[in-house]
């Protein structure tokens, strides 16, 4: 968690205040992180959808769950084509994953397409989402976006295209943390590959740790 800490700290330079203590509150307090941890199921499930689609999978459902804290993706998959894995082990690296993509754009001064990508990948996973409660989170989240990109308010921009860059990195590592090799994904991989839950949980956590590492260098 010193990690988590100390990346979201050196962003402040540049990062507006503001944007700084929005990323770092919710990820670090756990009586915040009840409800903002949706948000980054939303980018794990994401990927699930994503990588399985692109390997000709079809997503059959995307699910929330709001007590739970948990998610899961339904996905028919083409026998034999290693889709399994790839969409199953993509799962924790997606909010670190959609950060380090936000972060990149940023360092390129590329503020406002930040919030039009999160729109429209918002839009691609609403068709694919059940349920009422994910469905009213993909729309409030993505109206939020696309207010803000709308409203030709640079700093206000700036604010929230950092914000979202650093939430997804951070809550990258925190829900590695809080699931540990009891996650129901760490499970999968041991059916698919056979090796220990253990394993994978420490997989997870450098590459997401890795993730904010190299997102910070482009945010700070």
């Amino acid at each position: 968690m010193a990690v988590l800490i100390l990346a979201a700290t050196q962003a402040v330079g540049r990062l507006p205040a503001v944007a700084a203590v929005a990323a770092l509150i919710p990820v670090v307090i756990t009586e915040f992180w009840g409800p903002i941890s949706h948000f980054g199921r939303l980018a794990h499930e994401g990927a699930h959808a994503m990588v399985g689609s692109c390997l000709n999978a079809q997503v059959l459902g995307v699910r929330l769950d709001r007590k739970m804290r948990s998610g899961g993706t339904k996905l028919r998959m083409v026998p034999g084509s290693g889709t399994d894995f790839l969409s199953t082990v993509v799962g924790y690296f997606g909010p670190s994953g959609f950060g380090l993509a936000a972060a990149a754009l940023i360092a390129h001064d590329r503020i406002v397409p930040v919030l039009w990508i999160g729109v429209i990948l918002l839009t691609i996973l609403l068709v694919s989402m059940r349920g009422l409660f994910g469905i009213t989170l993909v729309i409030g989240v993505g109206f939020v976006l696309f207010s803000v990109a709308r409203s030709q308010n640079a700093g206000l921009e700036a604010v929230t295209a950092y914000g979202l860059s650093w939430l997804l990195l951070l809550s990258g590592v925190r829900t590695v943390l809080d699931r540990r090799a009891e996650a129901d994904d760490a499970y999968e991989m041991r059916r698919i590959t056979g090796l220990p839950r253990g394993l994978w949980y420490r997989f997870w956590l450098i590459g997401t740790v890795a993730a904010v590492v190299w997102g910070s260098s482009m945010l700070v």
